[in-house]
């Protein structure tokens, strides 16, 4: 396929949109499967529809991503196992994966297929990079929320090939950090199932508005800054969306990526096919949580419905059959002798090579055949994705061939070459069953999560108290705390100064690959948070060479908990009371509901009247938001105790001191379910 320089990647939720990606000019597709994709609501392709898919690009010198973007459940590896090895086999050019358990399959299943980090893993800092480049990833799909000089930072000190989003929707919390649909519906979006509650309105503060839900993104006019930042691979949003979206955008795009001035049309058109509200935002890329990121005044309903029929026309006919666009080179070579058979040979750039043999040419009656008057037939490609980049024959004197011999020549090595060009490439696949050990805890200890110095106090009843790190910079470090690093890393210098600052040995919590690897070089001991979204056995055995323990997923059941901590190599933590934290946000969804960006806590209520706690840090002013309800599980405790969790955490967030106390109590000796409560998953 040649090498990568740079890459316009267009969504596919189906063949039709597909067909409109590749003909409008993309370098590359992302599609998903018909189970453990991003997009479970898309069309999506079966084993033969992905073979057939992936014959199509590559015919047409395209690229085929296979989006394995959820995670994975416990018991799921043999069928994500077979995914793998069926996708390996029907030619995709790599996988998308979000689950690090489902990277460490594919990387025993088939060595030689690329992986993708997708931006589900939400690698926000060169740590994050870095850390996926050492577990396999050739590319990383960066976070949504970074800014030109974050990016260019990070391609700086990575050298990675480096995948960012130009066009199309915007999630308000981090990709991979959010548990909202899950949490108030069962609908995950780590499962590709999101229910979308951030494009609901809320109230907050006597007002009322759509504090979640972000405006649509294009940087089209950012290209090249994208590109100075070392951006390889531009990346269009949309596998939800129509074949006409897919058509329009990609062929905007192609344009402005090979030199074409973007127009004020051009913009109109983007803006016809699909858009949210009042506008387009640049997100993060133009500068930090700027207030025009979120669409607080305009309805989610108001999407445009009615796409202009002369924009749906226009756009159908960018990819219908016939007009295919021309962008395979090849190099044609013709020989025409007296007495033998006319041989045409025609070379891509990727060596391939095909060649078709006809009658001997006929002695001319009138005028001769020459090397102008044979290419007038043998370099027609029209309907086809060839054009000639370089042609030469060698014809005997005194020879003629009609023109239908050399067009039944030029189709026959025409057709030749596609099927080449259109075999999946070999490659070596493997069986793989992992074996797993597990850890078996002799006793279930208690740890208390505290927010605030407050509770630090009415904490000392748990075995251990996790604490945010910069705590330390107020408070003596006592060796019953644990530090816990921030879920979105945004300024590795504090957290390098804080971890430098411990003794060495000391246990401190991460929830993403890049804070795992402070840890370490910092001389401590890492414990893996929930924001590793540890949910399969595949996925713990990576992680438990860096961590001490892993806390597992919030959104497993206590069977799955179980099957978990019979295979995981290190000990393992569960959630097991507190308002999960089920938004990690960039935008200042604060500021949009109070005007000023103060930090001050904020209750949203949804349409129910439930209410979900909004907290801002004050160092880096990103938001979290918590589910509206605690879960609690102190009147279980027996089935928490057979779940095999070698600790089991209590996070508590706004509590009083005294609820603080109340809480430890209930979990060492059992306490009554309050008035409202939720069993998460459990």
């Amino acid at each position: 396929m040649g090498g990568l320089k740079t890459e316009l990647l267009a969504p596919a939720g189906g063949a039709e949109a597909l067909k409109a990606a590749v003909r409008c000019g993309a370098d590359a597709v992302y599609a998903g499967a018909k189970s453990f994709s991003a997009r479970q609501n898309a069309e999506n392709f079966s084993d033969e529809e992905l073979r057939l898919a992936a014959r199509f690009c590559h015919e047409r010198g395209v690229r085929l991503y296979l989006t394995l973007n959820t995670l994975m459940r416990p018991g799921e590896e043999p069928q994500l196992s077979r995914l793998i090895a069926a996708s390996a086999d029907a030619g995709v050019d790599g996988l998308i994966v979000q689950d690090l358990g489902v990277g460490e399959l594919a990387r025993h299943i088939c060595p030689g297929l690329p992986l993708h980090a997708s931006t589900q893993l939400s690698a926000h800092s060169s740590g994050d990079v870095l850390s996926l480049m050492e577990k396999g990833f050739s590319r990383v799909v960066l976070s949504r929320e970074l800014s030109m000089a974050e990016i260019e930072r990070i391609y700086a000190e990575t050298g990675c090939e480096l995948e960012a989003f130009v066009h199309g929707a915007l999630c308000v919390s981090f990709s991979g950090r959010c548990l909202m649909s899950s949490f108030i519906g069962g609908r995950s979006g780590n499962r590709g199932c999101c229910a979308q509650p951030c494009r609901q309105r809320y109230g907050a503060e006597g007002r009322g508005g759509y504090f979640l839900s972000p405006r649509d993104l294009c940087l089209v006019r950012r290209l090249d800054d994208m590109r100075r930042a070392g951006v390889v691979s531009f990346k269009i949003e949309g596998r939800m969306k129509s074949p006409e979206y897919v058509a329009v955008v990609t062929d905007v795009y192609r344009r402005a990526l090979d030199g074409e001035p973007v127009t004020a049309d051009d913009e109109k058109r983007l803006r016809d096919i699909f858009s949210r509200g009042d506008g387009f935002t640049e997100g993060y890329f133009s500068g930090l949580n700027t207030p025009e990121i979120l669409n607080i005044k305009i309805s989610n309903d108001n999407i445009t419905s009615d796409v202009p029929k002369e924009l749906l026309s226009e756009a159908r006919g960018l990819y219908r059959d016939g007009n295919e666009r021309r962008s395979v080179a090849l190099d044609l070579r013709f020989r025409a002798e007296a007495g033998e058979g006319m041989r045409l040979e025609a070379r891509d750039g990727d060596g391939n090579s095909a060649a078709a043999e006809g009658e001997p040419p006929q002695p001319a009656q009138r005028l001769p055949m020459t090397a102008e008057s044979a290419a007038r037939s043998l370099t027609k490609t029209g309907g086809t994705p060839y054009y000639v980049g370089s042609f030469s024959a060698d014809i005997g004197e005194g020879l003629f061939a009609p023109a239908s011999a050399l067009n039944a020549l030029r189709r026959e090595c025409l057709d030749k070459l596609t099927e080449l060009r259109g075999r999946p490439p070999k490659r070596e696949i493997y069986a793989y069953r992992p074996e797993y050990t597990g850890f078996k805890a002799e006793k279930q200890a208690l740890y208390a999560a505290v927010s605030i110095p407050a509770q630090l106090p009415a904490a000392e009843g748990a075995d251990k108290i996790i604490i945010p790190i910069e705590f330390l910079d107020k408070i003596p470090y006592n060796v019953k705390y644990i530090p816990a690093l921030p879920q979105i890393i945004t300024e590795a210098a504090a957290v390098k100064r804080r971890l430098a600052a411990l003794p060495a040995g000391t246990e401190v919590y991460a929830s993403t690959p890049g804070g795992l690897r402070l840890i370490r070089e910092a001389g401590c001991a890492a414990r893996g948070d929930f924001g590793l979204n540890v949910s399969n056995p595949a996925a713990a055995g990576l992680l438990s060479g860096e961590t001490v323990s892993l806390t597992l997923s919030p959104e497993l059941s206590l069977r799955e908990i179980r099957t978990l901590t019979e295979n995981c190599p290190v000990p393992a933590e569960v959630m097991a009371y507190g308002r999960q934290t089920v938004m990690v946000s960039r935008a200042c969804i604060i500021r949009g509901v109070r005007g000023v960006c103060d930090c001050r806590p904020v209750l949203l209520r949804d349409r129910t009247g439930a209410e979900f706690p909004v907290i801002g840090d004050p160092e880096t002013h990103i938001n979290r938001i918590f589910n509206s309800r605690p879960t609690f599980m102190a009147d279980r405790l027996d089935s928490l105790r057979r779940c095999g969790a070698a600790v089991l955490r209590l996070t508590f967030t706004d509590e009083e001191p005294e609820r603080v106390r109340e809480v430890i109590e209930m979990y060492r000796r059992g306490g009554d379910a309050p008035a409202l409560f939720t069993r998460g998953y459990f």
